[in-house]
């Protein structure tokens, strides 16, 4: 494989991964979001007597889609993560960043420190577990 065509490979896999990690991230933020509806629902509970038995019915129809859309959410969360965890990360990959972490840094040291402090809590067998630990292994070397 050319030098060309591996700088390509490891930018399409960095691209795929960094859209993938905000997706994970992003769901985080929406499920949150759609958590602010329970408050929403017990302040129109509350109100309930001022606006009616309609808002009670709608209240339910809100909450029934709310518990829907929050599966939904948690399943789609899967299939990123997922879809994230098998993207493979190549020598050359670790290598470029290895590089560029020791000019982030100050040497070798500091960028092995960066990637401990990354490493540390991560779930193993994920792509960013891998990816820190394949870059930590590169940096001890």
């Amino acid at each position: 494989m050319s030098e060309l065509s591996k700088q390509k490979e490891i930018g399409e896999n960095m691209s795929d991964s960094r859209q993938l990690t905000t997706l994970v991230k992003e769901l985080d933020n929406t499920l949150r979001t759609v958590k602010s509806v329970d408050e929403y629902l017990s302040r129109i509970a509350k109100a309930k007597e001022v606006l009616g038995k309609e808002s009670v019915e709608l209240s339910e129809t809100i909450e029934k889609n709310k518990d829907n859309l929050e599966q939904s959410l948690l399943e789609i969360g899967k299939l990123v993560q997922t879809a994230l965890d098998h993207i493979q990360i190549s020598d050359e990959e670790l290598e470029s960043a290895s590089q560029q972490l020791k000019l982030f840094t100050n040497g070798t040291n500091e960028a092995i420190e960066y990637a401990e402090k990354e490493l540390k809590g991560l779930e193993e067998g994920t792509y960013w577990a891998r990816y820190w630990s394949g870059l930590l292994s590169r940096l001890k070397s």
